[in-house]
């Protein structure tokens, strides 16, 4: 159905809607799309399928010769349903009020409603609804109630059938995600295409500097000098960041790492373990030793690494590099007493 763009027209909606909204049609489902609408506006909707006759229209010719997309009457409704796919709803809601209720001979009750993709929030809309008893119901909320109820319908329906309408929700359903809300913003876009571009290389540009300043660090942070027992210094490039690395093993066992970054949000320095084992010593034993950290453990941000210290991207480097390298010092203080201490 998202194939052939059957979905984008109001009109094949309807026709299927139709179909499904007949309990006396070959789908199976008796009144399973019946229910799962009406219900949302009347929880005392009844349709009795072994002894009610029920007639769908399409395209119902009104008092004032418009169209209204379904009309439905039982022995106790008349049910008038006008179908909003994307366009606005600039029907006449009086003229169909008034067919529905021509319609209600024999005492049956009128039902009025406006089926959308979305529910209709402007003033305009809102007002017109109000004023002739109309009822605005989302596609969303007739699907949830069909997928609940479907269940019981399963071993009696006609599985092609089944398959067709779950096509079809389907089908709505990535009609009415968010980017089919954000219109106006895609507008935006649209008419602020060239600014917005300017934009984009520009922060580019200044990510491009930002991650410039990760070499200038490892530059100024030798290994032979400030951090002799690391495993290894190196420098990990992702997809939208760089980040300085240095990994360490203490106690021949656990693996930890230190990774310095920086994006527009700053400064980061982090401790962590490289695996779970590793996390656990780091936090429940080397974190805990008091000549470890300058701070006690628990003034530290901590989820699944420690943030040893943050700064603003402007802050010289040499502060970053130093603060850097206190805390490498401290891992090979520890590294070394441990290691003393276990006769390594």
């Amino acid at each position: 159905m998202e194939i052939s763009g059957y979905p984008h027209y109001e009109n094949v909606c309807s026709n299927i809607l139709k179909f499904y909204l007949d309990p006396t049609n070959e789908h199976g489902l008796k009144d399973l799309v019946l229910n799962s609408l009406l219900h949302l506006i009347d929880k005392d909707f009844q349709f009795d399928i072994d002894f009610e006759q029920i007639e769908v229209y399409r395209e119902y010719r009104t008092i004032n010769d418009n169209r209204l997309d379904l009309v439905i009457l039982t022995e106790n409704y008349t049910i008038g349903i006008e179908n909003k796919i994307f366009h606005h709803l600039h029907n006449d809601l009086a003229d169909y009020k008034n067919t529905v209720k021509s319609l209600c001979y024999n005492s049956r009750k009128s039902i009025c409603i406006v089926l959308s993709m979305n529910k209709l929030t402007s003033n305009e809309d809102v007002e017109k609804i109000n004023a002739n008893d109309f009822v605005n119901v989302t596609y969303e909320q007739v699907f949830q109630n069909v997928k609940q109820n479907i269940g019981g319908h399963l071993n009696i329906s006609n599985i092609s059938y089944i398959n067709h309408l779950t096509d079809f929700i389907k089908s709505i359903e990535n009609l009415t995600p968010k980017t089919m809300e954000n219109k106006a913003l895609w507008t935006f876009f649209k008419t602020n295409s060239e600014i917005i571009q300017e934009l984009t290389n520009s922060f580019n540009e200044y990510k491009n500097l930002l991650f410039q300043k990760i070499h200038q660090l490892n530059d100024a942070i030798s290994k032979e000098e400030f951090a002799p027992l690391a495993d290894k210094q190196w420098i990990y490039k992702g997809s939208s960041l760089l980040v300085l690395v240095h990994d360490y093993t203490v106690n021949s066992q656990y693996k930890l790492a230190v990774d310095t970054t920086i994006d527009v949000n700053g400064w980061q320095i982090q401790l962590f373990g490289r695996n779970s084992k590793s996390s656990d010593f780091i936090f429940n034993v080397m974190c805990k030793d008091n000549n470890f950290l300058p701070k006690p453990f628990e003034n530290y941000e901590r989820g699944e690494r420690l943030i040893y210290q943050r700064f603003d991207t402007d802050i010289d480097i040499s502060t970053v590099a130093k603060t850097l390298t206190d805390l490498l010092t401290r891992i090979e203080n520890y590294k070394k007493r441990t290691d003393e201490n276990n006769g390594i």
